[in-house]
């Protein structure tokens, strides 16, 4: 095992894609964790002492915010250097995939556990731009393309 530390960038909102991440803590407090997160209340609370970049909220229903998000993603992954994009959801990891694709940073999907029917708009553009897709049902490997088990996280 190595003893590299990698600069991971997660990105959340708040409830269920939080939880899942947080669920990660073990792999991710190893190394060097800096966080895009949507403000509200669970996450100001659960992200005390992290290092937090917060951003708005991106709904699907508003495209023509995509952009905007993903240039303020750019500039922010050309300061953090992130080695690792890692995402259990919603609007807010729209931009900053796209930023990564941009920049060659590759990107996880992880699909939440509540997750088990079609995926949703913001799940489907950005697993498409992962390096690979995370889920924990095996009912979820053969709808989610280049889908990896790794089973319940909590």
């Amino acid at each position: 095992m190595t003893d590299r530390r990698y600069r991971i960038l997660l990105v959340s909102s708040s409830g269920g894609v939080l939880l899942d991440l947080l669920a990660l803590r073990p792999w991710w407090e190893r190394h060097d964790p800096v966080w895009v997160a949507v403000r509200a209340p669970d996450t100001e609370v659960a992200l005390t002492g992290q290092r937090v970049h917060w951003q708005p909220e991106l709904s699907t229903r508003t495209r023509w915010r995509v952009l905007p998000a993903a240039w303020r993603a750019l500039l922010l992954l050309r300061r953090e250097r992130p080695d690792v994009v890692v995402s259990a959801g919603t609007g807010v990891a729209v931009g900053v995939f796209l930023a990564a694709r941009l920049l060659r940073v590759p990107s996880l999907w992880l699909e939440t556990f509540n997750m088990t029917g079609p995926a949703g708009a913001a799940a489907r553009l950005c697993s498409r731009l992962a390096a690979a897709v995370l889920v924990q049902r095996p009912a979820l490997l053969a709808s989610r393309p280049r889908a990896v088990l790794i089973g319940e996280l909590y």
